[in-house]
């Protein structure tokens, strides 16, 4: 992989080329503290989705354009965010074939989880 392109914000993380979903492992996203996150799982279940975005302890990642541009997903957004994915889910478990979003688990280390939500026009 390229070395990660960083966008200027607060929380800033490394833009991918194309989906996390597109691309071919090993899939690596270096955050703005410089951990290295490494794609665990493609298409989490929608059942998943959901316990992950309720845990706080879970870091929530937004992949905007496509999915390409991560933002950080404030705690205060997670249950709006859950309303818009709980009915355009388009992986396993989802309502629609062709939904708007598509999750993925990333992990830093065995205790460190990250959900990488994808949103498609």
């Amino acid at each position: 992989m390229t070395s990660p392109m960083v966008m200027p914000n607060t929380h800033a993380m490394q833009a991918f080329h194309m989906n996390p979903d597109q691309l071919g492992a090993p899939v690596k996203l270096l955050d703005d503290a410089r951990v290295e996150w490494l794609l665990r799982k493609k298409r989490v279940d929608l059942r998943a989705v959901r316990r992950l975005l309720k845990d706080h302890a879970t870091t929530v990642l937004l992949g905007e354009s496509g999915g390409t541009r991560p933002r950080l997903v404030a705690d205060g957004e997670r249950p709006m965010l859950w309303d818009k994915v709980k009915d355009d889910y388009k992986g396993p478990g989802g309502r629609r074939m062709a939904g708007r979003y598509l999750a993925h688990e990333f992990r830093a280390d065995a205790d460190r989880r990250m959900l990488y939500l994808e949103e498609h026009c």
